[in-house]
């Protein structure tokens, strides 16, 4: 890719060693510093999407500027070359991450077992960014009456993790002397420390021969605009934890868990949830009653459990008020260390909650496991019924001054079957057959929003030109899509053309969607939607569920096999029936904000409404302009972004994710030369896929702030597809 490049080194140690027979302890240090340099895909006004600028100019201009587009940036289009945007926009990004492991283990007494371990994970990440001249960046922010401006953006990112946990087990075996019982007891203590800090500045007004190199070095000579320093609150977790498995003549199985976890990120009244677990299962096949079936039956197993588990995975200061600081801050280091204030500081982008708690899934699963034919066919099969409470959900609260506010908000139910099995097909010396295949159905159900009966959600992807373009609602799927039906599009007959006004006025009867698509936009061409309430408008009141990004269906298949010296694996995965919003379909058939940017085909011309002639001349006679669009089925480009069920496609997809093809030399000629073992293979990644989806990649989800818009295709970078040629060698 032009003007990047990618370094990564590695280093890693690890040791154990036996002090003496009764204490042991282990240890492991790696080490990666990786560095990242380019603008890579992705020049946009936010940066969060290569839609609004790579995308939409490429060849406008030829690869290499001509004298008169030295700057790369037509004003009057607003277009830029996307060759200068990669050449005239740089990022440096260094990554270092320090991990250190180690444990330490001791048998006290016979049976009795400590165990200690710690970790400490280091991260630190700088990023430095160049905008030139010719970058939106720089055009929007850097302008003085000089005229454009280079700028810079400096980020250092620093976080630590602690992590030491402690657990002390027995085996009851001694005591209870009795080979049919088997007891075992784990009791245990974890705790988690994270740290985190990040500065943020940004400069602008750079002397505009200034290189990305310049900006970096000399911060001094550009004009500082933001400069943010963040401390996060501390982020600590302490859990005790017990177990204990009991078995009686491997016939009869009772595991029995409780977990008590205590969160920082919750006040004192609820810091703490309390988490039980437990399971039993019966080996039928042990029975007396079986042993009939033992020629053939393997394994039989019967497994039923029920379990709490917790969530606490928000923000670590979302229970007290946060206020920007500026000269006179100050910070009261009694009540709360992470309360702010100042005469002149302002609120944070979210409104503090107290009351937050922890989150907590409740699973039920029925199972039942057997292996037949000495061993040639097993599988698993699994009912499971899942509800989830207080719900941690960032909730949107316009008007109070804040952004949002997160909430314990309702309830949700997973129900779903779930079925994996595997059959060794053939196993002799020479070749073999092996074949795997799992299957999982979900279907999940809102069960509670509190005192509410539905909620909307943003995917964001369209700033506020398109909101609420997700609805949960009590009742129904989490993932539904909501928007309009498309109507196809206004033809000439659905006007009547004013010669004395110049303009084109809607025949009586005929659905009028100016609220939606535009007052300028409605005449013939434009896009046409339903009417669904029959009021003859269409407005908010016709929104509709267009589509469901939940699958009818998910999992994959493998299929190895071997040939004398060669071998096989190939690992698919498929899903069915799920939505995907795809919502470059809406950003590539609009002229919203710029014109004469590239769309996709299905704007191309001779297939979108036209209003002009051959010569460039605007059209408004009827018959002349049903003529000229005959044989077009698009609607005219419009200045709105508007969400229809046109957007929503079948993201059904099966792809062959690994493939892999091996030989290995036989050891009769290999040990010839000190080799135990050698083997060549090639291993292909992303190696098809087949799907109706007209987007780059139908497993997709770009909007992930949160778990209630899934299924958004928004300038998603595609799959790689990688080969790889490989050696085996063992001596």
């Amino acid at each position: 890719m032009l003007n990047s490049n990618y370094r990564r080194d590695n280093l890693s140690l690890k040791l154990s060693h036996d002090i003496n027979k009764k204490v042991s302890v282990e240890f492991s240090i790696r080490y990666a510093n990786t560095k990242v340099n380019g603008a890579g895909a992705n020049e946009s006004k936010t940066e969060v999407s290569s839609a609004d600028s790579r995308m939409k100019n490429v060849m406008i201009y030829p690869m290499f500027n001509f004298p008169d587009l030295s700057d790369g940036y037509d004003p009057e289009l607003q277009l830029t070359n996307p060759i200068t945007a990669v050449y005239d926009t740089d990022k440096e990004q260094t990554r270092q991450t320090f991990n250190m492991n180690g444990s330490f283990n001791w048998e006290i007494i016979k049976n009795l077992k400590f165990r200690s371990e710690f970790g400490l994970d280091w991260y630190y990440n700088t990023d430095k960014k160049y905008y030139g001249n010719s970058t939106y960046n720089a055009r929007t922010n850097s302008v003085d009456a000089n005229g454009v401006h280079p700028m810079a953006y400096f980020a250092d990112t620093q976080r630590h993790t602690f992590r030491n946990t402690n657990t002390l087990s027995y085996d009851f075996k001694k005591l209870i002397n009795n080979d049919d019982h088997s007891l075992t007891l784990l009791l245990g203590e974890e705790m988690i420390s994270k740290k985190s800090s990040l500065n943020d500045d940004r400069l602008r007004l750079y002397p505009t021969t200034f290189t990305a190199q310049q900006a970096w070095s000399l911060s001094s000579q550009g004009t500082p605009y933001q400069v943010n320093k963040y401390i996060n609150a501390d982020d600590n977790l302490l859990s005790f934890f017990a177990r204990a498995n009991y078995s009686f003549q491997d016939k009869y199985l009772l595991s029995a868990t409780f977990r008590a976890d205590g969160s920082s990120k919750f006040t004192k009244d609820n810091r703490w949830g309390y988490f039980p677990s437990a399971a039993v299962a019966w080996r039928i096949s042990s029975e007396k009653f079986m042993q009939g079936t033992r020629n053939w039956l393997d394994d039989l197993k019967l497994r039923v459990s029920y379990g709490t588990a917790g969530n606490n995975n928000i923000p670590s200061d979302q229970t007290t008020p946060i206020w920007s600081a500026s000269s006179d801050t100050w910070m009261n280091m009694f009540d709360s260390f992470w309360t702010v204030g100042t005469a002149s500081g302002q609120s944070g982008t979210y409104a503090s909650n107290p009351d937050l708690k922890w989150e907590t899934t409740i699973t039920r699963n029925l199972g039942l496991d057997f292996t037949l034919f000495g061993g040639a066919l097993s599988a698993t099969l699994e009912y499971y019924w899942n509800s989830t409470k207080d719900l941690l959900i960032a909730f949107p609260v316009s008007g109070s001054g804040y952004d949002y506010q997160y909430r314990n908000l309702g309830e949700t139910e997973n129900k779903g079957f779930e079925a994996s099995v595997t059959w060794h097909a053939i196993n002799k010396k020479n070749f073999g057959l092996d074949i795997s295949a799992n299957i999982g159905i979900n279907k999940n159900k809102v069960k509670s929003l509190g005192d509410m009966s539905q909620y909307s959600a943003s995917s964001g992807w369209a700033s506020t030109a398109i909101q609420d373009d997700y609805i949960v609602r009590v009742g129904r799927p989490v993932g539904e899509i909501y928007g309009y039906i498309s109507d196809g599009r206004y033809e000439v007959s659905d006007f009547t053309w004013d010669e004395a006004s110049q303009k084109w006025n809607l025949n009586a009867g005929v659905v009028n969607a100016t609220d939606v698509v535009g007052a300028s936009y409605m005449r013939p061409g434009a896009m046409k939607l339903k009417d669904l309430d029959g009021d003859g408008v269409v407005d908010e009141k016709d929104r509709t569920v267009i589509g469901d990004t939940n699958p009818d269906a998910s999992g994959g298949f493998n299929i190895s096999a071997r040939l004398y010296g060669f071998d096989l694996n190939a690992n698919f995965v498929y899903s069915i029936g799920n939505d995907v919003y795809n919502a470059n379909k809406i950003e590539y058939t609009t002229a919203y904000q710029y014109y004469y940017r590239n769309m996709t085909t299905e704007m191309a011309s001779g297939k979108r409404w036209t209003n002009l002639d051959a010569n460039g001349n605007l059209v408004n006679d009827p018959d002349q302009l049903a003529a000229l669009n005959e044989n077009t089925t698009m609607w005219s480009p419009y200045s709105q972004y508007v969400l229809s069920d046109w957007a929503i496609e079948d993201g059904s997809f099966l792809r062959l994710a690994t493939l892999t093809l091996g030989y290995t030399v036989p050891q009769s000629l290999t040990r010839k030369i000190g080799i135990n073992n050698l083997r060549f293979y090639v291993t292909g990644y992303n190696v098809f896929c087949l799907t109706n989806y007209s987007g780059f990649d139908p497993e997709v989800s770009t909007r992930n702030k949160t778990a209630l818009t899934p299924g958004v295709d928004y300038s998603a970078y595609p799959k790689s597809r990688q080969f790889v040629i490989g050696v085996n060698l063992n001596f």
